[in-house]
């Protein structure tokens, strides 16, 4: 690799601030942020899933998970529940709420992606989620 230091320290920082934007103005879009949409599209797609499920399918911290779904639960988006085989286990699933929710952001989420990638070929988008990928990979490995 021949890129030196600064140049790699440059393009970090700006994923870093491009995250942040991209978060930003998705909440504003939407009105609701990208990591409860994401998780209330998880609980979509997949059904009941305990919370520990749910926060590692989305690599969400525990007290992350904790915090919004609080938020959720809070809106009536989510329900919450003991797993009567295991209490300890906290069971999650999307409420008709949160449902609606989603299919009221769903164009609004849809024009702020073609807003986000316009100009981009579809190429580029396969070449960038390509190379995204392989980041996302090295950055799992545990290093020295």
């Amino acid at each position: 690799m021949d890129q030196s230091c600064e140049e790699i320290k440059q393009m970090i920082f700006m994923f870093k601030n491009i995250d942040r934007q991209v978060t930003q103005n998705f909440e504003k879009r939407t009105g609701i942020s990208l990591t409860r949409y994401e998780i209330l599209y998880t609980l979509l797609k997949c059904g009941q899933l305990s919370q520990i499920e749910l926060q590692k399918k989305l690599k969400i911290d525990q007290a992350a998970i904790t915090r919004h779904l609080k938020i959720l639960e809070e809106k009536d988006f989510v329900f919450r529940n003991r797993n009567k085989q295991n209490n300890r286990e906290v069971i999650v699933e999307i409420t008709d709420r949160g449902k609606g929710i989603l299919e009221n952001c769903d164009s609004n989420r849809k024009q702020f992606f073609d807003e986000l990638f316009h100009n981009f070929t579809t190429k580029e988008i396969q070449e960038l989620q390509i190379m995204l990928k392989k980041l996302m990979d090295n950055s799992d490995k545990p290093h020295c």
